[in-house]
């Protein structure tokens, strides 16, 4: 018994203070993480991941840590039996589940069975899709097999400088959000779990808000910080163009998007699409702002209009400046299936860029000018104005109101309001075939 006993003591005291355990400790609210399977081993030494369930901000959340100290966090029968059962618990409870990767990889010396236990952790992720919140954090370095489990997570918070790759000499991929620290990844990742709900069949977060925003809003750049209730805006990634964010407004918590810029460039409007399907895998509300011109790419324009047409969530669009040909299809339209259009008085919108237009109703004005560039320039100018106006595109049921732009939140609050017992019927199937 006391030799037992002893062993015990000797088993905790040894992995008491591993870095895996201090991030889950940290992580959770104080005193509630509870871990699973402490004492489970592989060979003469423990599993090389810290698993188990508590609390963030009073809901419940599973999460796992895998631990450097242990053969390199290296992933293998052990590992992979943990992490299944974290996502078994997480799907029975219908609660988030969080990984923190800090891992060299498959154990190799385990052979096939290494390359199984990956496939039952991604199987266990890709099952779990849609269903809960999956959040990876790249915690340290996160290489081969396991930054391919990373990458299967809704969203993935990175430490700056943090190796994210699968195959030696890659680039680090691209993450969801970046932190200069690991204290600052899990704060965001707490941040995350606030404003997604617990499941696919829970209510998207409500809180209480007071009053309006505090930026004014003047513009595409600006619009998100401007709509947003105060210190609620999370942007989630962004190439100074295309943004897309997650936050409140009015207390409701929902997913933004900015489409600006002359072309959006194929890896923005694939950012985009990815994110309006974790929006709508939650039913959150997607704000979407545009004031673009176009796409760079047949395969973004596709991918994009693919996802906002299948995307049955809430769906408002505010067309602040240029909604032209495609972006306007894809976003605004009837093929888009925009609830509510909104657009500003400067908005404007038509089947074609009036720089393009000009060329082919207006080759007559074109013809015989004395300065081209300045004379394109004037037309194009007077193109829009007649033939691209918002009140027009109001007046023929495209646009559902033209408002001013200080009253855009306030239209936003209403609208969601309304749409909050949005319920659609789709033609039975087993998944639509995204254009990839």
């Amino acid at each position: 018994m006391h030799t037992q006993l002893e062993k015990l003591g000797a088993a905790v005291a040894a992995g008491a203070n591993s870095p895996a355990r201090r991030r889950l400790e940290q992580f959770f609210d104080a005193d509630t993480f509870v871990e699973i399977d402490r004492l489970a081993r592989d060979g003469d030494h423990p599993a090389e991941v810290v698993a188990g369930y508590g609390c963030v901000d009073g809901s419940p959340v599973y999460a796992y840590a895998q631990d450097r100290e242990v053969c390199c966090g290296a992933v293998g029968r052990a590992q992979a039996s943990k992490i299944r059962k974290i996502y078994d618990m997480a799907a029975q409870n219908g609660a988030p589940v969080v990984g923190m990767f800090d891992s060299d990889g498959a154990k190799l010396g385990e052979g096939i069975d290494a390359m199984d236990a990956i496939a039952d952790i991604l199987l266990a992720c890709n099952n779990l899709s849609g269903v809960v919140p999956q959040i990876a954090v790249i915690a340290g370095p996160c290489v081969g097999s396991a930054a391919l489990i990373a990458a299967n997570a809704d969203v993935t918070v990175a430490v700056k400088e943090t190796d994210y790759y699968l195959n030696p000499g890659d680039e680090s991929a691209p993450a969801s959000l970046y932190a200069e620290n690991e204290e600052e990844a899990l704060s965001k990742v707490r941040e995350l779990i606030a404003l997604l709900p617990a499941n696919n069949l829970a209510a998207p977060c409500a809180y209480d808000f007071d009053g309006a925003s505090v930026v004014a809003c003047e513009g595409i750049d600006t619009v998100l910080e401007a709509v947003a209730d105060p210190d609620s805006l999370l942007v989630m990634g962004g190439d100074g163009a295309c943004k897309t964010a997650l936050g409140r407004v009015g207390g409701q918590s929902c997913g933004m998007i900015t489409l600006s810029g002359d072309k959006v460039e194929g890896c923005a409007a694939s950012r985009i699409a990815r994110f309006v399907r974790l929006c709508d895998a939650f039913s959150l509300p997607v704000l979407t702002f545009v004031d673009a011109a176009g796409f760079a790419c047949l395969k973004g324009a596709a991918k994009l209009s693919h996802v906002y047409a299948e995307a049955t969530t809430a769906k408002i669009t505010v067309i602040t400046g240029r909604a032209y040909g495609s972006v306007y299809i894809a976003a605004a339209g009837k093929a888009a299936g925009a609830d509510v259009v909104y657009a500003w008085p400067g908005a404007a919108i038509s089947p074609l860029n009036p720089e393009a237009a000009i060329h082919i109703f207006w080759k007559d004005k074109l013809a015989g000018m004395a300065d081209p560039v300045k004379g394109r320039q004037q037309l194009a100018e007077q193109y829009a104005a007649e033939n691209c106006s918002p009140l027009e595109a109001a007046a023929q049921g495209a646009v559902t109101d033209v408002i001013r732009p200080e009253e855009t939140r306030s239209r936003l609050i209403a609208a969601m309001e309304m749409l909050s017992g949005k319920r659609v019927s789709r033609l039975p199937k087993k998944h639509s075939n995204l254009p990839l």
